[in-house]
């Protein structure tokens, strides 16, 4: 595909992948057909070429999504040493996991100037009274 699109992308191999659905399911990993048309009738109204195309496969999965919407990149302060990566889209930001994080987490340099702005020190608000 020759356009950057964030809800569709396309493999090296050519497979196109639609994702995009945002659910407060709790422990419910079950994907439902309405979830999944919504997505499909998107994606064709953008590339009506892909309404020719079968659907392969669909899966679900829980993914931790703070109420920021932002990743969390830190080292725990007890646990020096113990890390926590976690966002809602790897795919969106593969290039900070494969090619920053790897590297400041064997360093011990998490959180570094780089990813500061994902430290679960922006939780860190003190209370109004």
């Amino acid at each position: 595909m020759d356009y950057v699109v964030h809800t569709i992308r396309q493999t090296d191999e050519g497979s196109v992948m639609i994702s995009d659905s945002v659910e407060e399911a709790g422990f419910d990993v079950s994907v439902g057909s309405g979830v999944l048309a919504v997505m499909a009738d998107r994606a064709v109204r953008m590339f009506p070429h892909l309404a020719k195309l079968n659907v392969v496969r669909c899966w679900a999965a829980l993914r931790v999504m703070p109420q920021d919407g932002y990743p969390i990149y830190d080292q725990s302060k007890v646990w020096p040493g113990a890390f926590i990566a976690t966002c809602h889209s790897g795919v969106t930001l593969a290039a900070a996991h494969a090619l920053l994080l790897p590297h400041c987490i064997d360093s011990g340099d998490l959180p570094n100037e780089s990813l500061a702005a994902f430290s679960t020190r922006r939780f860190d608000v003190p209370a109004t009274h």
